[in-house]
């Protein structure tokens, strides 16, 4: 019997008892049909590799005589793969059981004649599907015979062969999704609301007792292929854990009856479910998704707002609604990675990357490398920084028809085309002499003559992302094909982008500090030489930081005209973009006077505004702070009038100071960077924190907290209240504090200051919007 069938998850378990315990992996799924499956592979056998000196022959021998725990080595190989790009002779020891691979490892990793041992911390599972090529959310055959377990699916197969069966990536709609939040009083379990795909809706309430049976009793019933929450690692499956404990009571929601465990990952713990990935979409969007939103906090209400655009829905039905955005977007990076979605969606960028390379290492005869141990992570951390990215200084003041460029993914375009990876840095193959392989500013080169293995990979990957980006032009944008194909390509470019932080991350397999240093070095060298060809083409250099140049252009072709010409003289797979061309942008002073770097504001030909670097697009400014900002940019940028700018400002200040805002344009917004209570000087946020905690509100390191300033006697920390609990606001406070600072940012190069703001009326020797020729200088304020 044959099944093709999509992978959601894989485990294992340890079937039979003493010596005849053997381990099964277990890969859970949805066939084409769409009956739900597991299929068992009892063929696979845990192994690792040494890495030895001497005669391997006698060395095999003498590994065979091992023994732990009454069990002996299943077999030693001799065998050849590549460390680090060299030829390696090495050994592949075969255990019986899983766990006894460390153990052998810990015997072997004493002796004189072992280099060093690898691939002995890999999980079985991940090692499995590592070997057989299989990836997660793609399609797999398996090959065997129906069998009897206890497993909540259709059907159950134990398989003499599992292989790939295509490229494809599962639709998402093939698999049953149910999604779930906690109502909670105080401390007490009031409901659970449940939302499944194929309108399923369902609320559950009573006693705690009578709540968490009912949740267990609706998901066996559903049988979701996933289950999703929001926060729900640290708070909905920890709330109705507690609660199940309290009532001496499991949550068994495992598809082969199993309870939920929670497996420790860092700082924190996640909730799994076997059979059935538990999905908590908040770890995806606070690691992926977040620092491109521009949500205050990352809530359930507001990142579905942002991002499915729904405002209207509430608890599981929304939660259901962000399922249906992000899933496909896990599961592509699922199956790029090879990474399961459980474990996908909640890895930061570097584990992604290095998920990817290690299962590129094993199809490419590579070793996997060793994670560093605690020690030479330390080292990493304390290891000097080096020389980030080149920025050519901002001309301050308004300027018009500014052409935006950048580098297509500069960093990884660098690696690609000057073949930067650990194993070709300084290399021995007679590269040094060669002009082209070393590195600007620094006494470094790379290999010409061998690829390395990461600028192989990432080629891989951009050469797919090309292929992809020219079918999706075939299409028509919102389609269901064109949609995949978007995810596909974002998943690839994401990890693409992300390689070049990998070779900095002290916890990387293939760390290389040297190689990040020599890719910024290359980066300083590109930026500054377009800069140089666009000043001898005659083009007014207004900015350039790190991978991006703003020029001043006469219309389209003009700029076309620098882009041909640029991309002419970049070598290998680097090449600019045209960003696009804009009708005005403003280029604003720091306090010392000179014009600030990263912060601009550019209006383009529809009227919408592109906001760099100023308090509009931070979170720890009000809301009428902000908003008083973006209307003076835009009168300034669209009706180039600062007057109409300030009376924008004198309005916002009138409303403050008559008691007309509301409460939810004052909150301000600031993230705890350490525990509670460490901090030693008491600002506004870590004061409102205080009372948070002291009103049983949990708070810790990463929480945002969301405060404002009241009215009232003491320090401006002493009147920080939670958002929550605020009922009145300090005017002078936001005035001054807020409001006012967040404007002169733009208005004071127009010779506005903070009295003229306050009073009405033309400010004495305004400058005009054509002159900037000296800045001005700003009143130093204290600090919020």
């Amino acid at each position: 019997m044959k099944a093709e069938f999509s992978i959601i998850s894989a485990d294992y378990v340890m079937e039979g008892s003493g010596k005849d315990e053997k381990p099964a992996v277990r890969l859970w799924g949805r066939t084409r049909q769409g009956r739900s499956i597991l299929v068992l592979d009892r063929g696979f056998q845990p192994y690792f590799y040494v890495h030895y000196e001497g005669n391997g022959n006698e060395l095999r021998q003498k590994i065979m005589k091992l023994e732990v725990d009454g069990e002996r080595p299943m077999a030693v190989e001799l065998i050849e793969r590549k460390i680090l790009g060299r030829p390696a002779k090495l050994l592949k020891v075969v255990a019986q059981k899983p766990a006894s691979v460390p153990k052998f490892r810990d015997l072997l990793k004493e002796w004189k004649d072992i280099r060093e041992e690898y691939e002995y911390a890999i999980p079985f599972h991940k090692r499995y599907l590592i070997d057989r090529k299989l990836r997660p959310l793609g399609w797999a055959e398996a090959e065997g015979r129906n069998v009897k377990y206890k497993a909540d699916v259709d059907v159950v197969m134990e398989a003499n062969d599992v292989k790939p069966a295509g490229d494809e990536v599962a639709d998402a709609g093939l698999f049953r999704v149910l999604s779930f939040a906690v109502g909670m009083k105080a401390d007490r379990l009031e409901s659970v609301s449940l939302a499944g795909s194929g309108g399923f809706r369902k609320t559950i309430s009573g006693s705690e007792k009578q709540v968490v049976g009912g949740f267990v009793s609706a998901v066996k019933a559903f049988n979701p292929d996933f289950i999703a929450g929001y926060d729900s690692d640290r708070h909905d499956f920890v709330k109705l854990n507690a609660k199940a404990m309290e009532n001496r009571t499991e949550l068994a929601l495992g598809r082969d009856g199993s309870r939920l465990v929670f497996a420790r990952r860092g700082y924190y713990s996640s909730a799994e479910v076997a059979g059935r990935p538990h999905m908590d979409l908040y770890n995806f969007v606070d690691n992926i998704l977040s620092p491109s939103m521009s949500a205050e906090l990352l809530t359930l209400e507001s990142v579905a707002e942002e991002l499915a655009g729904e405002n209207k829905l509430k608890g599981a039905e929304l939660v259901l609604k962000l399922a249906e955005q992000l899933l496909p977007q896990i599961f592509e990076i699922s199956n790029l990675v090879g990474q399961d979605p459980f474990d996908a969606s909640r890895m930061a960028y570097s584990q992604l990357v290095e998920s990817l390379l290690m299962r590129e290492a094993y199809e490419s005869g590579e070793v996997i490398l060793n994670r560093p141990k605690s020690d030479e992570i330390a080292r990493r951390v304390r290891a000097p920084s080096y020389e980030g990215g080149y920025v050519h200084q901002p001309k301050q003041g308004l300027h018009e028809n500014i052409a935006l460029f950048d580098f297509a993914s500069l960093y990884p375009s660098i690696t690609i085309t000057h073949n930067i990876s650990p194993e070709t840095l300084d290399c021995d193959d007679g590269c040094r002499d060669i002009a082209k392989a070393h590195v600007p500013e620094l006494d470094h080169y790379f290999c010409t003559k061998k690829r390395g293995f990461i600028p192989r990979v990432l080629q891989n990957l951009v050469l797919k992302r090309s292929e992809l980006k020219a079918r999706m032009r075939k299409l028509k944008p919102g389609s269901a094909q064109y949609r995949q194909l978007y995810n596909r390509q974002y998943a690839m470019k994401i990890i693409a982008n992300a390689s070049y932080g990998y070779y900095g991350y002290a916890g990387s397999r293939w760390y290389s500090r040297i190689a990040a240093e020599c890719i910024t070095a290359w980066g300083r060298h590109y930026i500054k030489k377009v800069i140089e060809l666009a000043q001898q083409m005659g083009y007014d250099v207004i900015y350039g930081d790190t991978d991006s140049l703003f020029l001043k252009v006469k219309n389209d072709v003009d700029a076309k005209k620098f882009l041909m010409k640029a991309n002419s003289v970049l070598p290998g797979v680097m090449e600019m973009d045209l960003q696009g061309i804009y009708k005005a942008g403003i280029f604003v002073p720091t306090k010392a006077g000179i014009a600030a770097k990263k912060r601009y504001a550019l209006l383009d030909s529809k009227g919408s505004l592109t906001i760099r670097g100023f308090e509009k697009v931070r979170r720890d400014w009000s809301v009428i702070a902000k908003d008083t900002q973006e209307a003076v940019l835009r009168f300034v940028l669209k009706d180039k009038s600062p007057a109409k700018a300030a009376d924008a400002v004198r309005k916002s200040i009138a409303r403050l100071e008559k008691g007309h805002a509301r409460i939810p344009e004052l909150v301000i917004y600031t993230q705890l960077t350490k525990p509670l209570s460490t901090y030693e000087q008491i600002g506004p946020h870590v004061a409102a924190a205080r009372k948070m905690e002291k009103a049983g509100i949990a708070v810790g390191e990463g929480t945002n907290i969301a405060y404002v300033i009241a009215k009232g006697e003491g320090s401006i920390s002493d009147r920080a209240e939670p958002a929550e609990a605020a009922h009145d606001y300090d005017p002078d406070y936001y005035v001054n504090n807020q409001v006012i600072p967040a404007a002169l940012r733009v208005l004071s190069i127009f010779g506005y200051d903070e009295e003229s703001l306050k009073g009405a009326g033309q400010v004495s020797g305004q400058p005009s919007l054509a002159s900037f020729a000296k800045p001005t200088k700003l009143k130093r304020r204290p600090r919020r």
